[in-house]
């Protein structure tokens, strides 16, 4: 399970540091792409491929945004041997990263965000909308 919340500046050359404890559980090689609330995420290989079936076997016409926001923006990535990986401008600009960065651990997948963005995202979470979810889910 990936959790945990980490803090990183991105260099001039778009690398940032990856937390050892999340490559431990993402792998050698994952996959990182444009997601919701104007953040990255990333799967391990194995998620990767679980998602990649899922949207396989539910109707192309319903999938086919899902599918070209997840495809078209993927991009693999193998931490270097100091544990950094590349954030490709494209993936920058949709997440607005430009020097500090927060990686999370989010269960199944690992988020990265610009922190002023994530900072205003976790100040602006209303406690009883999650409380409801989780009665909804009864957690």
């Amino acid at each position: 399970m990936l959790f945990g919340r980490y803090e990183y500046s991105v260099d001039a050359k778009s690398r940032v540091n990856f937390p050892s404890k999340l490559r431990a559980e993402m792998g050698e090689t994952f996959y990182i792409t444009k997601w919701l609330d104007g953040c990255i995420i990333g799967y391990a290989e194995k998620e990767w491929m679980r998602i990649a079936e899922i949207l396989k076997e539910k109707s192309m016409v319903k999938t086919r945004d899902i599918q070209r926001m997840l495809y078209a923006n993927a991009m693999d990535v193998t931490p270097d041997k100091q544990g950094r990986i590349l954030l490709p401008q494209y993936l920058k600009a949709h997440a607005n990263i430009t020097k500090d960065v927060i990686i999370i651990g989010a269960g199944n997948h690992i988020e990265i965000w610009d922190k002023a963005s994530y900072e205003e995202k976790e100040n602006s979470m209303d406690f009883a909308d999650i409380e409801q979810a989780m009665e909804e889910l009864e957690f």
